[in-house]
């Protein structure tokens, strides 16, 4: 249960923080780190703040805080030590049950797949968990997502599969619906699946997580495509450089699903020696504007705003004129600054580049994926030419296309008045005869 949920006198212990940034920082700091029991003092007579008492301590914190705080209660032990260890573990008090739940409960990872369609992911989701998913609609929405639970090396997983999408923009059901279960849902960590064979396409996605400063596990799918290529490409460098882990997978054959999961526990776990959060480089002047606007965003008046959001990947959205990200900050007392500052910034931008600023993002993300790769993908100049890729060589020539058109234009007419006299005059004849 979550830690705001305690009435006063009730204890827990924490088995997750979840929460984001500087938020998660400071509380981590404060004492919440898994393990450690939690008593609630008392409640405030408006309900806010609540007085905890954690590692001889007493703390205030906003429900709000509270609520990215998880517990494990005396009652949700019970069930979990039960489940965890088939009922033949009997702990002696209930301090000791308690710890040991929470040291199950700790184990639970919610884990969300996201990624372009046709990448495989739905394919790696089925291969991982079996036949034990089932389909949710969602009201509100259009598009539907998969769940399922199962167990890999003592780590009990919910995993989640969201619907494909290109972007995290706001401009489609599924795009908007992924943003909302990634920000309200907090998943531990999120696998993207990339296609290998598509690499630079796929990778804008992963910028966009790169922006919303979450845990993310790139899983390299179809990477037998890419090597029978025979394309190399040097993803423990791109990880290192962009702060994220790469697991080459074959969802279709069950190839590398194991270590897929074995790199999401060691980064649910702060183990992970790759991760770390880094900041896309838009350029010069977007990076000045995107430093102006989240200034006010950052106030600590707007403290319910940044625990739940990356001030900087929402003045990147303010910046790409996203209805979203002005809902969000439209809940802030400081939104007429943040407004002012956005309109002001985005019209230094297209004054300066006379571009769109939407745009502008957009080519400063591919140029960054560009730079990447450059320094990690090499392509087999000599790879076979695809079939598909030797018949457009001979249609589209500058000598041979046109004749060939001709020849195709007066085919489809011969078809079309020769062979189709045949069955029209067996008509006529029909007629007349009934005549």
């Amino acid at each position: 249960m979550l830690l705001s949920e305690l009435q006063n006198g009730e204890y827990g212990i924490v088995s997750k923080v979840r929460g984001r940034g500087a938020f998660r920082k400071r509380i981590i700091e404060m004492g919440f780190i898994r393990g450690k029991k939690v008593t609630v003092i008392k409640n405030a007579p408006l309900k806010d703040p609540i007085e905890y008492s954690i590692m001889g301590y007493e703390i205030s914190l906003r429900r709000s805080e509270a609520n990215l705080i998880e517990i494990i209660t005396p009652e949700e032990a019970k069930e979990l030590v039960k489940t965890s260890y088939n009922g033949t573990l009997s702990p002696h008090n209930d301090w000791e049950l308690v710890r040991t739940g929470a040291k199950a409960g700790s184990k639970i990872v919610n884990v969300a797949l996201v990624g372009n369609p046709n990448s495989g992911k739905t394919t790696l989701f089925n291969n991982a968990s079996g036949s034990k998913e089932h389909v949710g609609n969602y009201g509100g929405v259009t598009v539907d997502s998969k769940m399922a639970h199962f167990k890999h090396k003592g780590y009990t997983f919910n995993i989640t599969d969201l619907p494909g999408t290109y972007s995290l923009s706001a401009y489609t059901p599924e795009e908007l619906y992924v943003r909302r279960f990634i920000h309200q849902q907090k998943p531990d960590v999120v696998i993207n699946v990339v296609d290998a064979s598509n690499i630079e396409r796929n990778l804008y996605l992963t910028t966009q997580l790169i922006d919303m400063d979450i845990k993310v596990v790139v899983a390299l799918n179809m990477y037998d495509e890419l090597e029978a290529q025979g394309d190399i490409f040097r993803y423990n460098d791109l990880g290192k450089m962009i702060g994220i882990p790469f697991v080459p997978t074959v969802s279709s054959k069950g190839k590398g699903i194991s270590e897929l999961f074995d790199k999401v526990i060691n980064l649910y776990a702060d183990k992970d020696k790759t991760y770390r959060h880094v900041h896309i480089n838009y350029g010069r002047q977007i990076e000045h504007a995107i430093e102006a606007i989240q200034t006010p965003i950052k106030d600590s008046d707007n403290q319910n705003i940044n625990i739940h959001y990356s001030s900087r990947y929402l003045s990147i959205k303010l910046l790409e004129k996203d209805k979203q990200a002005h809902r969000i900050t439209g809940k802030s007392g400081s939104y007429d600054e943040i407004l002012a500052i956005t309109n002001q910034q985005i019209e230094r931008l297209e004054d300066i580049y006379n571009e769109d600023s939407e745009i502008l993002i957009t080519d400063a993300k591919y140029g960054f994926i560009a730079g990447a790769l450059k320094e990690t993908y090499t392509e087999n100049k000599h790879k076979k030419r695809q079939n598909t890729q030797i018949i457009d060589a001979f249609v589209t020539h500058k000598l041979f296309g046109f004749p060939i058109f001709l020849l195709f234009m007066w085919i489809s007419f011969y078809t079309t008045f020769k062979l189709g006299a045949y069955p029209m005059d067996s008509v006529l004849n029909s007629v007349k005869s009934a005549v």
